[in-house]
């Protein structure tokens, strides 16, 4: 991978500013991000999620919803503002 658009989800949707998946899914993707997750969201769970198998998006924005939200928990924890 070297960085270009279309070599990966997340630099497709946060460095490059493309749409992936859906703009809910996209914009948690982004928060993630934000949150320093991008490690937590892992290349298994993409292979599974691919935007080229047309996934379940349901599925995965309570997946990536519910790993934002413990992100965020876990940031205010540290005394974080976020």
């Amino acid at each position: 991978m070297n960085g270009k658009p279309g070599d990966h989800p997340i630099t497709d949707i946060v460095t490059h500013g493309l749409a992936v998946y859906s703009p809910q899914v996209d914009t948690l993707i982004r928060e993630i991000v934000r949150l320093g997750g991008d490690a937590a969201i892992s290349d298994s769970l993409f292979a599974e999620y691919s935007p080229h198998k047309k996934p379940n998006l349901t599925k995965f924005e309570a997946i990536l919803t519910q790993m934002r939200d413990r992100l965020y928990r876990e940031a205010k924890e540290r005394g974080w503002d976020v």
